[in-house]
């Protein structure tokens, strides 16, 4: 009788790409025997089209002075896997549920899906985060928007009742009580399974947002496909260093550091050390605040 060991590796890779976007049972299968492990260790491409077809892919990475040491579809998978056994958001847990919906819809290729010929979907945690909590109401509809060609490009430009929400943008990267961190979006970049989902369906490596004028306000890239963390910080770039947004902020870290016992300095330096999985993450006004004490 065959083993599982003296299987061809076409037989094993078979296997693999009947499992691909179940990452819990790929994980599982790698670490059934050493030949596995060993074949799925040194091939990060089946690892790329796992976290494809499960509807996850990286972030661009801020520039620093430090680097991930593992940037591999391999470790993204796993970080995936763990967040969602710890994570108390469904909209995070589930943040791919509607992406295999998709793609099981479609014929797709296992990869790369940019296919200017369909209308783009957008991710529902697009407008969750970056629109006030009034969107969605009564008149306001979401739309399908068309790419330009030959670059993929929608240019999601809502009603003017339903704009992006920069005090909500600005949210998504504010730092919540550690006690909170796994059961809201404080920061989204603390969350794998949300941020690395990709924005629209099928996934573009190029997305241009129009306003109500038609004039390109933001340009998002990423080769290997626009996630919703990229998308989240091109608009929170675009959030103006103003008093509105300074006050809400201080507002913020004071109302932490009040119920923490902390100074604001101490608060500062607690939350700094925590970066998000990328390693990247800057906290906005802090140190302008910090600076002005």
């Amino acid at each position: 009788m065959l083993s599982l060991p003296s299987c061809p590796d076409a037989v094993l890779l078979n296997v693999w790409h009947h499992l691909l976007g179940d990452l819990p049972a790929l994980i599982a299968l790698a670490q059934t025997c050493r030949r596995l492990r060993v074949l799925t260790e040194n091939d990060d491409d089946i690892w790329q089209s796992a976290c494809f077809v499960a509807g996850f892919g990286w972030p661009i990475r801020r520039e620093g002075p430090q680097q991930v040491r593992d940037m591999t579809y391999r470790r993204l998978a796993r970080l995936i896997v763990k967040h969602t056994s710890i994570c108390e958001i469904r909209s995070c847990t589930k943040a791919n549920a509607c992406f295999v919906e998709h793609y099981h819809r479609w014929p797709y290729v296992r990869i790369k899906t940019i296919h200017p010929e369909h209308a783009l979907d957008f991710h529902p945690l697009y407008f969750y985060l970056h629109f006030s909590q009034s969107y969605g109401a009564a008149g306001q509809t979401r739309q399908q928007f068309r790419p330009f060609t030959p670059t993929p490009s929608p240019s999601p430009s809502p009603p003017p009742t339903a704009v992006q929400d920069s005090v909500s943008i600005l949210l998504t990267q504010l730092p919540t009580f550690p006690e909170s961190r796994y059961a809201q979006y404080g920061p989204l970049c603390l969350h794998p399974n949300a941020s690395c989902a990709f924005a629209t369906f099928p996934p573009v490596d190029r997305l241009e947002f129009e306003n109500g004028e038609g004039d390109i306000f933001v340009i998002v890239e990423n080769p290997g496909g626009c996630t919703v963390l990229d998308v989240n910080r091109a608009l929170a770039e675009l959030i103006p260093f103003d008093d509105r947004h300074l006050e809400f902020a201080l507002g913020h870290y004071q109302e932490l550091a009040f119920t923490s016992g902390l100074s604001l300095t101490q608060l500062a330096n607690v939350i700094s050390t925590d970066r998000g999985f990328l390693d990247d993450h800057e906290y906005p006004f802090l140190q302008h605040i910090i600076t002005q004490l």
